[in-house]
């Protein structure tokens, strides 16, 4: 048995002979032949145990045209745009929109979505479009692009010890996930979202916890 480890969402793809080698990723779709072919028994897989003694702590984003940057907290969810997170520096660009896109943490990664924005998400120098391709990896060094304007990202590290990743899980389960209902047409959202997504509508997304 062997495996390829991918180099873009570092996951394993298991093969059984030489012949039978995956040309793409089976999790992110991207192209594996340039990688080397291991071994699947007894090889450590190092990047995944080098993310045991630490967890994402957050983002920077810096706007590559104007060097200015945005520093975001670590959270569970996070929107950007001209009136969500990075303000200070979206607000001043009119292609991005209110909510533009959103950042989720999911096991151990930051996951990149569109959210039905009038200029598009993409990731990467592919350009992935994120609308089509929801949830989306993101990678230390990668480029958002929010409809053409480019954003650098580098990830930020906590170091953790078992103890603290132990604390950290339990008190992540006991996250309650709230519920948004749109007034206009009824859909359920997890975010407290300006517009609306479905049917497009302003300032009628409500708490359904309130």
């Amino acid at each position: 048995m062997y495996k390829i480890t991918c180099d873009y969402c570092f996951e394993d793809i298991h093969f059984d002979d030489h012949e039978n080698r995956p040309e793409v990723c089976t999790h992110c779709n991207s192209p594996l032949d340039h990688l080397e072919i291991r071994d699947s028994d007894d090889v450590p897989d190092l990047e995944k145990e080098a993310q045991k003694a630490r967890r994402l702590d957050g983002l920077i984003l810096t706007y590559e045209k104007t060097n200015e940057w945005i520093d975001i907290p670590h959270a569970e969810i996070i929107v950007l745009g001209r009136q969500s997170v990075g303000s200070e520096v979206l607000g001043k660009i009119p292609q991005i929109s209110r909510e533009h896109c959103k950042i989720e943490y999911f096991d151990g990664n930051y996951l990149l979505t569109d959210l039905n924005s009038l200029n598009g998400t993409f990731l990467g120098q592919n350009k992935r479009d994120c609308s089509k391709h929801t949830q989306v990896k993101i990678k230390d060094n990668d480029v958002i692009y929010l409809g053409k304007e480019p954003f650098l990202v580098q990830l930020k590290y906590k170091v953790v010890s078992g103890a603290e990743e132990l604390k950290t899980t339990e008190a992540s389960e006991e996250i309650k996930i709230r519920k948004f209902k749109c007034r206009a047409c009824g859909k359920i959202h997890t975010l407290n979202l300006l517009i609306c997504d479905a049917c497009g509508s302003y300032g009628q997304v409500e708490s359904l916890d309130d």
